[in-house]
């Protein structure tokens, strides 16, 4: 398995991965408002990848013509000259990647990327909220803030016909995927996206 191309291996994975999570978009489509050029989840941030994922991002980084280039390497610069002036706090920003209010690179995004949008179900038990819910998008009808919960009647009125339904899409979940021990994967280690950009050779592709 050791010699059968990583990425090659990363494709299959991603092939049968992403099919699944078609499926529960769909079945979650009453509460997913994701549309084309709406970016809020590429505009603020941290954006972890696995080596394996930002390794296969710079594949469609490299087949980017020269001014889409340009714009990126642009962004990037704007991005470390902001991150600068942040030093020891959290540091949010849009991807960089990001054109037009569209993903230059959409077929080799990351998983976070993938996954945005649905109600993540931690080991712990914790549920993560996509936060496009606080502007009024994916599950805002059956999400009550005060509670911190998901509610599917109010007033003896129902919100919904689908079940709202969490889904076991945290990163550590996936990387440990049988599909995924089954094919070798070997993801690296995690890192925010701009760090990782930050210690590669991006401005030479």
């Amino acid at each position: 398995m050791a010699e059968f191309d990583l990425k090659k291996r990363y494709e299959i994975f991603l092939h049968t991965f992403q099919k699944e999570l078609d499926k529960m978009f769909e079945g979650q489509k009453e509460f997913i408002k994701c549309k084309e050029g709406c970016s809020f989840c590429c505009e603020r941030g941290e954006y972890p990848f696995s080596k394996l994922e930002f390794d296969y991002l710079l594949e469609g980084y490299k087949k980017l013509n020269n001014d889409e280039k340009s714009i990126i390497l642009f962004n990037i610069a704007n991005i470390n000259e902001k991150m600068s002036k942040n030093y020891n706090e959290q540091f949010m920003y849009t991807c960089p990647f990001l054109i037009n209010n569209k993903c230059s690179v959409y077929k080799y995004r990351g998983i976070i990327c993938r996954t945005f949008g649905l109600l993540c179900e931690h080991n712990d038990g914790r549920l993560t909220m996509p936060f496009c819910q606080e502007l009024g998008l994916n599950y805002s009808q059956v999400y009550d803030k005060e509670k911190g919960q998901l509610i599917e009647e109010k007033n003896g009125i129902k919100l919904c016909e689908t079940e709202p339904q969490a889904y076991r899409i945290a990163r550590e979940n996936v990387q440990n995927l049988t599909i995924a021990k089954t094919l070798d994967l070997v993801w690296g280690e995690s890192k925010t996206m701009i760090d990782y950009i930050n210690e590669s050779d991006i401005t030479d592709l």
